[in-house]
């Protein structure tokens, strides 16, 4: 690990590198080097993702991307291909690649990338445009990378896709086709009422996954009693009698919030569809277990195989294999 926190992984002798895969976040990056058999060489890390470049002008997304993959690319006479997914295509980014509307395919997605100029030899980069909805208005950068291999790895899938997340995105898929997507700020909603609001003096470590249920189950059964329900964080607590059992408000708060997120995309699922799940630790379990609560069955997939199956596919298309 060197100063700037980068971690790396080199290139084992005798594994030739075909191209490079990278996705880049608002504070972090990943890349990883990919073989001829779709087979993975070595990774690498860094935190510097699109804000910190942005916000410090001795850095360039050139510069940050060569100082993490410049031990892969050793002296080749025929460019790398690397292929970014995530904010490097934002305004703030390396190089604006215009949002793709839906309805879109992975072919569609992939075709839309843009290819900036680079001083380096060595490489030649595409950057892969986010998606956009115009009506019921809506964006993402990065997440539909993550689709595209979702749609690859389950090509007969119909349904609803949730990516959990501060901004959890819920995507509609059909016949290999993004169809319709929706936002939903719960993490943020849920970090603002715990820390900033009057909540945060009831919200604290403790946690009761009865708790939770019984709120996402509330919030689905009245879904118009939600700035209500929330009040009842703070009060319950004030009125319980000496003894009673008081539910944490975090699993009540956590539970009324995702559970009105979740009641909502129930209420567009249409008979014979499913519900998909990608990502990783407690906020995919919470999701999951939120899902459970309504008898539909998802278990989360990482998100990461996911995020390159899905640069895999724009890699062929963007290089015609």
């Amino acid at each position: 690990m060197s100063a700037a926190g980068i971690s790396q992984h080199s290139i084992t002798p005798g594994d030739v590198l075909s191209w490079i895969a990278v996705d880049w976040g608002t504070s972090n990056l990943r890349a990883w080097a990919m073989g001829k058999a779709a087979e993975i060489l070595a990774t690498a890390e860094s935190p510097l993702g699109m804000n910190a470049i942005a916000g410090d002008p001795k850095l360039s997304f050139e510069g940050v991307l060569i100082s993490l993959i410049d031990e892969w690319l050793g002296a080749g006479n025929t460019p790398v291909p690397v292929v970014i997914c995530g904010m490097a295509g934002a305004k703030q980014g390396w190089l604006e690649a215009p949002y793709c509307e839906v309805p879109a395919k992975p072919s569609d997605l992939a075709s839309g990338a843009v290819k900036p100029n680079v001083s380096d030899p060595r490489i030649t980069v595409s950057i892969l445009p986010g998606l956009c909805q115009r009506n019921d208005a809506d964006v993402m950068r990065g997440e539909e990378t993550q689709l595209v291999g979702f749609i690859a790895r389950h090509p007969d899938f119909s349904g609803w896709v949730c990516l959990p997340g501060t901004h959890s995105k819920w995507a509609h898929v059909s016949n290999g086709t993004i169809t319709a997507f929706r936002t939903y700020m719960s993490g943020e909603v849920f970090g603002l009422l715990s820390q900033n609001s009057i909540l945060r003096h009831s919200v604290g470590d403790d946690w009761d996954d009865a708790a939770f249920d019984d709120a996402v189950r509330a919030a689905k059964a009245q879904p118009t009693a939600f700035l209500h329900t929330l009040f009842t964080v703070r009060a319950g607590a004030l009125v319980a009698k000496d003894g009673a059992n008081v539910p944490p408000g975090a699993a009540v708060l956590s539970g009324t919030v995702i559970g009105a997120e979740i009641a909502d995309v129930l209420s567009r699922l249409t008979p014979g569809e499913d519900i998909a799940l990608i990502g990783a630790g407690k906020l995919a379990s919470l999701y999951q277990a939120a899902l459970a609560v309504h008898n539909h069955q998802a278990t989360p997939q990482d998100g990461a195989v996911i995020t390159l199956a899905g640069l895999g596919r724009a890699y062929d298309v963007v290089t015609g294999n």
